[in-house]
């Protein structure tokens, strides 16, 4: 086979015997240029007296601007065409070409590819007229065009297009466009640019609750200049009203944390003071206009590129304190009570700087405020060469806390009621005199609102040391003062704690290697036991602050143990003394698996004894188990639980989680959490089991069920069939939920075009969830 560079096939021609053709191939030289560096492999190239070039096959053409492979080309020098004929394929901008005939008009640089066939990621097409062109963006434009994602001989759906752009990895723009099933029309639309990215395109979402009635949720994305997606909504709720709004989503910084989201919605509900089922709290005047405004953003200074300077904000703006429980639920289980915070942040090697500002913009949710608070942290860092690390932390700032009015008003009501019942005679007489002016107390106290200015300081040293065997120790000493100031809401008007805290920490590790395990159903190549036992002494001694200072970084109730590192102690107010040891064994089972150490099963099990507790007046605390089990990939179990070990302590927690999927048809997960005898919590004993079941190539069942066993509810069923159409999945489902009293209950369509994500309607019980 010959091989042909273009200054070879020039040459060539200026051989030739005809002088008359000199200036000829001046110009074809010049047209073929613009081809960039082409090369012609083939067995047969020869010249016509007219100036034009016959290649016969099989024949390659490259260039940097395509490669085509054929079976016969030719050049015609008066039309500046190259035409390729039988079995023709093109590879340009990208895509693939398939066909009988084609050519490239050196010119205009445009490929007609009007009788070859082409495919771009996710479609296939072909059209009676096909050209490509590329100016600063490549183009394809098709006439009488058919599309489809469905690779198959006979598709089971097909789009057909008048006129048709093509903007490679951005988006495809139809004019008349005809939807077919098979060879019936269902859909007309006189023009729709629909984006090849995810996120992206129009989607909409049919469905029905008990408390928004039948919805449509519909939503349009598009790009805003370079990294940027809008997604624009209009929603239409039977019994509320029209919901419209927009979200904007940047995608400038992908390689951290960076965030960079705002949210507008809105809504004239008709029926803003209809209670929800979820917390049946009765409402009272709710505005009809309701709405929401986020905003999550990072901006690095001074930008555009990432750097360890940057400015935080999270912002969130609602129309009432019912609003996301109403048309957000998932958002509301989530976050209840949205924060709104501005934080700068100066970041190093050493520690971090911030500057934070805490702000009250919902009047109806309880908060507190930092107007503002200055932080500085210090990384846990070696101090010169001396086996010594050190870490501190450092902060001041001016916090207050606020009541929601709902908080205030039911509060305010319950010490009214309360103080008539102690003030009649006949209603005194059946109260216990003083537990009901405790109570009344309480409530009173409930009703301060405080605030002060808070400067806190904590340092600590620790110093390392590794022995023989593995045996390391840790022994650490830290010191730290805190001072109140400007106090308001009750007591004095300055207040100062001082803070020593000392702890040591060890562990040591044993391990034994059992080669001839070898289990290959359950995992295993080969067993290795690591047994670490531990220990974790914390001592901390602090000034009281008295009970008139009820402090804003408080404790949050939990069924966990706190932590013992006074670096990890959030709740900077609740500081007390406490005597601590934490006594435990880290057992783990690891095998080989990818040409590395897995850890097969890891069960950690471990004890608090009290000299003092700061919490409970506990002597020693339940006994904590955590366990995960990896034994394969198609299995899993996690647990944690603690027992009563005869001490103080007597309430149990048990929470599992075991997902197992026995054949590829069948996936299982099920769930267990149990709570009984807690002082603070209610006794819970709930299970929730799913499942999906691929019946048949074609058809799936899935299910999901959360029952509580302490009163007998089922509080939430969700089922759904699937249908697999070839290019589309089709889903219908259903959910019920049980709010002990008034049912909810759903039902949600869902159509999903499986190689095209853009087209298609989201499959979630949430009708906002799905766009999350």
């Amino acid at each position: 086979m010959n091989r042909f560079p273009l200054a070879l096939l020039a040459a060539a021609f200026f051989a030739a015997p005809a002088a008359a053709q000199l200036p000829k191939l001046d110009a074809l030289r010049e047209k073929l240029d613009v081809l960039g560096d082409m090369r012609i492999d083939s067995s047969n190239i020869s010249f016509t007296p007219e100036g034009n070039v016959a290649i016969s096959g099989p024949v390659h053409i490259r260039s940097d601007e395509m490669e085509v492979f054929c079976s016969k080309a030719e050049y015609v020098a008066d039309k500046n065409q190259m035409r390729f004929l039988d079995d023709v394929a093109i590879y340009k901008d990208g895509l693939i070409y398939r066909g009988n005939v084609a050519s490239y008009n050196t010119e205009s640089e445009q490929l007609d590819a009007s009788e070859l066939r082409s495919s771009i990621e996710p479609l296939f097409f072909k059209a009676d007229s096909l050209t490509s062109r590329t100016s600063e963006i490549s183009v394809i434009e098709a006439e009488n065009a058919e599309f489809t994602t469905d690779d198959s001989e006979d598709p089971s759906f097909h789009l057909e297009s008048d006129s048709v752009s093509i903007y490679p990895d951005d988006r495809v723009v139809f004019r008349k466009l005809k939807v077919f099933a098979g060879d019936t029309p269902i859909l007309y639309l006189p023009y729709l640019s629909q984006p090849l990215q995810d996120e992206m395109g129009y989607s909409f979402a049919p469905g029905y609750r008990s408390n928004l009635g039948f919805f449509i949720l519909n939503q349009y994305g598009v790009t805003w200049g370079d990294h940027s997606i809008v997604k624009y909504k209009l929603d239409l709720y039977t019994t509320r009203g029209i919901g419209t709004g927009f979200d904007v989503v940047s995608r400038r910084y992908t390689s951290n944390d960076a965030f960079g989201k705002f949210k507008f919605y809105w809504v004239y509900d008709s029926d803003p003071e209809r209670n929800n089922t979820f917390t049946r709290v009765q409402r009272g005047a709710v505005d009809a206009n309701r709405y929401r405004v986020n905003l999550q953003h990072r901006i690095y200074l001074p930008g555009p590129d990432e750097s360890d300077l940057y400015l935080d904000a999270d912002i969130n703006k609602i129309s009432d304190a019912y609003f996301y429980e109403d048309f957000f639920p998932t958002e509301f289980r989530e976050d209840p009570n949205p924060d709104n915070l501005v934080n700068l942040v100066k970041r190093s090697d050493r520690g971090e700087f911030s500057l934070l500002t805490r702000f009250r913009a919902n009047d109806f949710y309880k908060s507190d405020t930092r107007l503002p608070e200055l932080s500085l942290d210090m990384f846990r860092q070696p101090v010169f060469n001396s086996g010594v690390f050190y870490n501190g932390t450092t902060s001041f700032g001016i916090l207050d806390e606020k009541l929601g009015d709902f908080d205030r008003q039911q509060l305010e009501g319950r010490v009214q009621n309360l103080s008539l019942q102690l003030a009649d005679p006949a209603l005194a007489t059946l109260l216990d005199a003083a537990a009901a002016t405790n109570t009344l107390a309480e409530l009173r106290g409930s009703l301060i609102e405080q605030g002060f200015n808070r400067f806190h300081t904590y340092h600590e040293a620790l110093y390392p040391k590794t022995f023989g065997g593995g045996f390391t120790l840790t022994p650490r000493m830290g010191v730290g003062y805190t001072s109140y100031s400007s106090v308001s809401g009750g007591g004095p008007d300055n207040l100062n704690r001082a803070l020593f805290a000392a702890g040591l920490e060890g562990s040591f590790k044993l391990s034994r290697v059992y080669d001839n395990v070898q289990k290959p159903n359950l995992g295993l190549d080969g067993l290795r036991h690591v047994v670490q036992p531990y220990f974790n002494w914390s001592f901390v001694s602090a000034d009281s602050l008295g009970n008139s200072l009820k402090g804003i970084d408080r404790l949050a109730l939990s069924t966990r143990p706190r932590p013992l590192d006074v670096m990890n102690y959030t709740a900077i107010d609740a500081l007390k003394d406490w005597n601590v040891v934490r006594l435990g064994v880290y057992n783990r089972l690891q095998t080989k698996r990818n040409r590395g150490t897995f850890n097969w099963l890891q069960a950690n099990t471990y004890v608090d004894v009290f000299g003092t507790d700061p919490e409970y007046n506990r002597s020693i605390s339940n006994l904590y188990q955590e366990i995960e089990w990896n034994p394969v990939p198609w299995s899993r179990l996690n647990m944690t639980a603690q027992v009563p070990t005869g001490g103080d302590s007597s309430f149990t927690e048990l929470n599992t989680r075991a997902t197992f999927m026995p054949t590829e048809y069948l996936d299982l997960s099920i769930g267990h959490r149990y709570l009984q005898d807690h002082p603070f919590f209610q006794d819970s004993n709930l299970i929730d089991f799913g499942a999906y079941a691929r019946v048949s190539e074609n058809w799936g069942l899935s299910m999901y069920q959360r029952f509580e066993a302490a009163d007998s509810t089922l509080e939430l069923q969700q089922y759904s069939v699937h249908r697999d159409l070839s290019s589309w999945i089709a889903s219908l489902g259903a959910i019920v939920r049980d709010h002990r009293g008034q049912n909810e209950w759903g039902l949600l369509f869902s159509m999903t075009l499986k190689d095209f994500p853009s087209v298609r309607i989201p499959v979630d019980f949430d009708p906002q969830g799905g766009r999350r």
